[in-house]
């Protein structure tokens, strides 16, 4: 599976440098509420690198766009190895 790359899809942490990836918080108080988490906040080595993305912006739509378009990717990944099993 090849994947491409955009400024949208693609954000450096500010603190290590280190890929930033776009989540969605399930948290009560920000449920749905994207913001960006430093990769190296799941290694052994931590900056714990976040970014609330600003939901008023045109990019929060590219972002989320992007977001979208990763899962129901994913989900299509899935559905074909299932199918094809």
């Amino acid at each position: 599976m090849s994947s491409s790359s955009s400024p949208a899809q693609t954000k450096r942490c500010q603190y290590c440098g280190a890929a930033m990836v776009l989540r969605v918080s399930k948290s009560d108080k920000n449920r749905g509420k994207p913001f960006w988490k430093c990769l190296t906040s799941y290694g052994a080595i931590s900056c714990n690198g976040f970014e609330w993305v600003d939901v008023t912006s045109a990019e929060a739509d590219q972002q989320a766009d992007t977001y979208d378009a990763t899962v129901l990717n994913m989900l299509k990944s899935i559905k074909d190895l299932v199918d094809w099993h």
